[in-house]
């Protein structure tokens, strides 16, 4: 029997803690192959001692069929579920190609919707899911991943069917302990999230405060915001719930006060590199292409442009 393969390209919280349980539960098993490309001391741990995943109370060391630095180095596998940054994209994108063969699956777990925009758009002779995930999870340190809550979840698939890979992908996913769900209606869940998690840091990075700050003292701004990015996704005949805007709204006040955004603790870390144009730059593109006013991302984006070029 031919194995199937699987391939987590990028190592950190979300790709260390999937991949982590996928290796631990698929080691030396007879049909599925995991293979990890990860960097560094991070790869070095892991060939060494395996990858440690903590999650919750539970403690499980993954060790994967392959591990390499390079997407060069690896055979073409059937599935590649990628969860770098969408700034790393570049740098992979035509290693990927060297990573497939005819029927090869790319699921993006990665945040917004441009990366399986470019891949769809890129490898036609491919399929491309789409997909989101609900967790938070760390690189605590080389070779080990943290998930205090043990919470998590994947959603991917299509709109159209749900066919038999996906049918089998959510299998494999399950039997290894991860919360995973495909379905034939994915956009509306992949924009539901995009919406809040762009809104939130596109606001959170502006206004220099936390996600409660900013539904306190900056109700306004991030309604326009979520209701910028929702026409946006209208115009993309995204199905989306009538209430979206009431529904986001709902989920951020429910998130602690003190938390904030990965995208603001970047620009407050003075990161080189940044997701504010897979948060806020997108929609700006996209308000432009599909002539849907954003004005109120286009004022931030700009200003943030502006705070991000001061790290360069």
């Amino acid at each position: 029997m031919t194995k199937v393969r699987i391939a987590i390209v990028g190592l950190g919280g979300v790709g260390g803690f999937y991949g982590g349980l996928l290796a631990h539960k698929y080691e030396n098993n007879p049909e599925v192959e995991i293979c990890f490309v990860a960097r560094g001391k991070h790869l070095s741990e892991i060939k060494v001692k395996g990858l440690k995943v903590i999650s919750g109370e539970r403690i499980i060391i993954g060790n994967p069929f392959e591990a390499v630095e390079d997407i060069s180095l690896l055979a073409p596998v059937d599935y590649i579920i990628l969860c770098t940054k969408e700034y790393d994209l570049e740098s992979i994108r035509k290693g990927l190609k060297d990573l497939i063969h005819q029927n090869t699956v790319i699921l993006p777990l990665l945040n917004g919707v441009s990366t399986y925009e470019k891949l769809q758009s890129e490898l036609i002779e491919n399929e491309v899911w789409q997909g989101c995930t609900y967790m938070v999870s760390r690189l605590k340190e080389p070779g080990i991943i943290e998930n205090l809550s043990g919470r998590q979840k994947i959603v991917f698939g299509s709109d159209s069917v749900v066919s038999s890979r996906m049918k089998f992908l959510e299998i494999v996913l399950k039997d290894a302990g991860i919360n995973a769900h495909c379905t034939d209606s994915v956009s509306g869940e992949v924009w539901e999230k995009y919406i809040l998690v762009s809104s939130s840091a596109t606001a959170t990075a502006f206004y220099n405060c936390s996600i409660g700050q900013v539904m306190q003292n900056y109700s306004d701004s991030i309604k326009n915001l979520i209701s910028e990015a929702t026409a946006i996704a209208l115009k993309k005949e995204v199905k989306l719930p009538k209430d979206i805007i009431d529904i986001i709204i709902s989920r951020l006040k429910a998130i602690p006060g003190g938390s904030t955004t990965s995208m603001h603790s970047d620009f407050l870390n003075n990161r080189k590199q940044t997701e504010l144009n897979v948060m806020a730059g997108y929609m700006v593109e996209q308000g432009k292409l599909l002539s849907v006013p954003v004005p109120h991302y286009t004022l931030m984006y700009s200003a943030l442009v502006i705070k991000q070029g001061e790290y360069l």
